[in-house]
């Protein structure tokens, strides 16, 4: 597969860290911003990093930005320049812009002027937060566009000793489990990925124990309603 490219303009802390993340997962980032501290910061980070004003056309067009595969408009308060940028952006034939925005309008705005996706971090923020103060329990959280979730949930007491097939978990909550994490002896979950054992696709005759972690797909308001037991 073909390496990835993407430009990051704007390099506060939603964007930087964009930049970053990209970068350490292989794929080549153009960080912009008009800020010459910052591209000092962050230049032997990433795959290149121009200082420039991109609300200028032509300063736009000498930046590469042009030729990435997806752009992120990470601009921080000046909503004038987030939809001055995106909007060159698509005239000058980047196809995938994801842009920052303050409030519904200022999203509503990008979009009409080509931003495939709008991103309001504090929003998205806020309610992550209220998910975890509401479900404790539940370690990660996927909404599809089909309307379903994938959550990650720490098996109740109720279930522990039981089997797949006992709990009839399809019928009963109208959700499949796709994986069970099982932390390893003497490991620590805050270690990541490597304290877990992963069972993809229990078998019918598993049976639950003590701090197994559910990975389950199905509808949100099933997801819902399981959560409230």
């Amino acid at each position: 597969m073909a390496r990835r490219s993407c430009g990051v303009i704007g390099l506060g802390l939603f964007g930087r860290r964009i930049a970053l993340t990209l970068s350490q997962m292989g794929m080549d980032v153009l960080a912009v911003v008009r800020d010459e501290a910052l591209i000092e910061a962050i230049k032997d980070q990433v795959t290149a990093a121009v200082c420039t004003d991109v609300t200028d056309e032509r300063a736009l067009l000498a930046s590469g930005l042009p030729g990435v595969d997806v752009c992120v408009v990470a601009i921080g308060e000046n909503m004038e320049s987030s939809i001055l940028v995106t909007a060159l952006l698509k005239k000058h034939g980047v196809q995938h812009v994801i842009a920052r925005a303050h409030s519904d309008i200022h999203a509503q705005v990008l979009r009409t002027v080509g931003a495939l996706r709008t991103v309001d971090p504090e929003d998205e923020m806020g309610v992550r937060v209220a998910e975890e103060i509401f479900a404790p329990d539940v370690h990660a959280r996927i909404r599809l566009s089909t309307g379903q979730e994938v959550v990650e949930v720490l098996a109740h007491r109720n279930l522990i000793g039981k089997t797949i097939q006992e709990l009839d978990f399809r019928r009963k909550y109208r959700l499949n489990i796709i994986a069970i994490k099982r932390p390893r002896p003497g490991a620590d979950p805050a270690d990541g990925p490597s304290a877990f054992e992963v069972i993809r696709l229990p078998r019918p005759e598993d049976a639950l124990e003590p701090g197994d972690v559910l990975v389950l797909i199905g509808d949100a308001e099933m997801v819902r309603a399981f959560l409230e037991l």
